[in-house]
């Protein structure tokens, strides 16, 4: 009866060595598994502010020029201010456009001298005629505070106006 008792549990233990193996397998492989989820296996859009740890965030994380001011603190905000700089070069205001004109009898020539308002210096000049496409000719003066347009009216028939356009401005 011994005899028999021994060898039926010699028989049982390749069975149980087994499924002891088997029960060890299923256990570690089931939590290897659940452990590794990458962006795939996360819908779009399901990833709110409440699954992100506090300060786990780096700036390679944040895509370049998504963040405003108003996604940050007014502290930050105000760290952001550098001291005011110094004043920037002189430049040119107070621009005007200063027209003058006269009349060119037919086959005639003629000239008309516009100057900028006291104080103001002399950008541009441009000179016209109102019913030809005759050349003209501008000088400017060597102030450069004025101009004088210089035309001929090769029509026979018709009288024409010269005019002198000037684009004057304070210039510091």
């Amino acid at each position: 009866m011994f005899s028999n008792a021994l060898g039926s549990v010699r028989r049982s233990i390749p069975t149980i060595a087994i499924a002891g193996v088997l029960v060890a397998v299923s256990a570690t492989s089931g939590a290897t598994a659940a452990l590794v989820i990458t962006g795939n296996d996360i819908k779009n859009g399901t990833v709110t502010t409440k699954d992100i740890k506090n300060d786990n965030l780096k700036s390679k994380d944040i895509k370049n020029g998504t963040l405003k001011t108003a996604d940050l603190k007014s502290s930050t905000v105000e760290d952001l201010k550098g001291a005011t700089g110094p004043a920037g070069a002189p430049g040119v205001s107070g621009y005007q456009i200063v027209t003058a004109s006269t009349p060119i009898a037919a086959e005639g020539d003629a000239s008309v001298a516009a100057t900028c308002p006291t104080g103001k210096r002399l950008l541009s000049a441009a000179a016209s005629m109102s019913n030809s496409y005759d050349g003209t000719a501008v000088d400017i003066n060597a102030a450069g505070t004025g101009a004088t347009a210089y035309a001929y009216n090769f029509s026979t028939t018709t009288a024409e106006t010269l005019t002198v356009d000037l684009v004057c401005a304070n210039v510091t």
